[in-house]
């Protein structure tokens, strides 16, 4: 399989791909129930500003996970290869 294939596959199913192997964790659902819990309590204290400032930093944090388990994705995919050939 081409590295080209293998980042086509990856983006043809990364939206399912880590929800599918997360979404019955119990303790990934225990932590996004606390971060959510933390998050209203955070918002109930600061400001507007400072709570949208949180959401973009959230959003970047968001980002540089989701390329952290490309690479990691990609990584097992192309070690894969080398071993099946």
């Amino acid at each position: 399989m081409s590295k080209q294939r293998i980042e086509d596959c990856y983006f043809e199913h990364n939206s399912t791909i880590f929800s599918e192997m997360l979404g019955e964790d119990e303790e990934y659902l225990r932590l996004k129930k606390a971060k959510r819990a933390a998050e209203e309590a955070l918002q109930s204290v600061i400001s507007k500003e400072a709570w949208n400032q949180y959401l973009a930093l959230d959003e970047i944090c968001n980002e540089l996970e989701c390329a952290r388990y490309k690479a990691m994705y990609l990584a097992g995919a192309a070690d894969y290869e080398k071993i099946s050939k």
